[in-house]
């Protein structure tokens, strides 16, 4: 779901928590219907605002709830500080199209478009909260539904975030002799960017849900640490050419716009020229080394490309010594030593792997 930012800065003032939200859970209660005007300066839209009167009062929801037992709309400020107006008449533009069939929702659709503020209207009858802002319109969701949504989705990224980490563990396992298959790559990254998409899918109703999803968040984080980075690294480790940390993003950016996101559509963004699900199992790749470098090493980006630029592959890099790795800009006798240990290490397990 796409929403600007925009709109859910706006939705997030109606979340469950907020003195606003209580007054419409009030006004919905109570089978009510309201129509609410936010406006950051009142002088700008007195054209639109006819009749009521001035209240100009600090904002509780007690106060909004009552106010809106009369026909006519509140007006609000636009930080949800204060009541302005009461039992208004709006008359925006009538010749603004609007594709709303109620009076309160079609002049709510025509003050937003008019005045690009936000402005809420709640049905009587079907006891629903609309959003309008600017050209945007949005229906909060009854809390319950958004729960199940969410759980949901998080389920769908535990399942992939366990096989993503089996995935990185199997790339990650073999040795600097044998490589990668392109089509373990492709896994690999396709967990990933589907993981980036789940929460691009739920992030609206995460923000919508407000207080509600405070622990929903911190699964979110945790099943999410470090994917868009392991995206990356992984895409430059393996572009046939020479990717930088801006063209892996732009890269990760374009997958996730695929709808039908495959295997073979990622492995075709890396630069291979694969044509079977099946070449892609026997094409061997090697690692250029910036996930090993940036996550085992701690070496900051910039550094490590040097390093790549040196020599091109892990496999290479393994090869070298303190002194070789310290003639690489950037690399001092601290980094070196670093280098070299982890990739001693890994060379010592391959050792010991291959006696077993």
């Amino acid at each position: 779901m796409l929403i600007s930012s925009e709109l859910l800065a706006k939705i997030a003032l109606l979340s469950p928590g907020t003195r606003l939200r209580k007054a419409l859970d009030d006004i919905m209660a109570a089978n009510l219907g309201a129509l609410i005007f936010f406006v950051d300066d009142l002088a700008k839209y007195r054209n639109i605002i006819q009749g009521g009167f001035e209240v100009n009062c600090s904002f509780t929801p007690e106060r909004l709830y009552e106010l809106s037992k009369m026909d006519g709309a509140i007006v609000v400020s636009e930080d949800v500080s204060r009541i302005l107006i009461a039992n208004a008449h709006l008359v925006p533009d009538p010749s603004i199209p609007t594709v709303e069939t109620g009076t309160r929702h079609r002049t709510a659709e025509r003050v937003a478009k008019q005045t690009h503020c936000m402005v809420v209207a709640i049905s009587k009858r079907r006891n629903v909260v609309t959003v309008y802002y600017g050209q945007h319109k949005y229906i909060l969701s009854d809390t319950r539904l958004l729960m199940a949504r969410v759980s949901e989705a998080l389920n769908a990224l535990e399942k992939y975030r366990s096989n993503l980490d089996k995935l990185l563990s199997t790339i990650d396992s073999v040795r600097f002799d044998t490589g990668v298959s392109i089509h373990d790559v492709a896994r690999t990254v396709e967990k990933a960017i589907r993981m980036m998409k789940i929460y691009e899918d739920i992030y609206p109703y995460m923000v919508e849900l407000g207080e509600e999803a405070n622990l929903m968040w911190v699964q979110l984080e945790e099943l999410l640490a470090d994917v868009e980075e392991t995206a990356m690294l992984l895409i430059m480790d393996f572009s046939v050419g020479d990717v930088d940390a801006d063209q892996a993003v732009q890269i990760t950016e374009k997958l996730k716009q695929e709808r039908n996101l495959t295997e073979m559509k990622i492995i075709k963004e890396l630069g291979f020229n694969v044509q079977t699900i099946s070449q892609a199992g026997e094409t061997v790749v090697y690692p250029k080394g910036y996930r090993f470098l940036k996550g085992t090493v701690r070496i900051p980006l910039n550094v490590a490309q040097n390093l790549v630029k040196a020599f091109k592959h892990l496999k290479n890099l393994s090869e070298a010594d303190v002194e070789v790795l310290k003639s690489v800009d950037g690399i001092g006798e601290k980094r070196a030593l670093a280098i070299a240990t982890n990739l001693g290490m890994i060379r010592g397990r391959e050792r010991m792997q291959k006696v077993e």
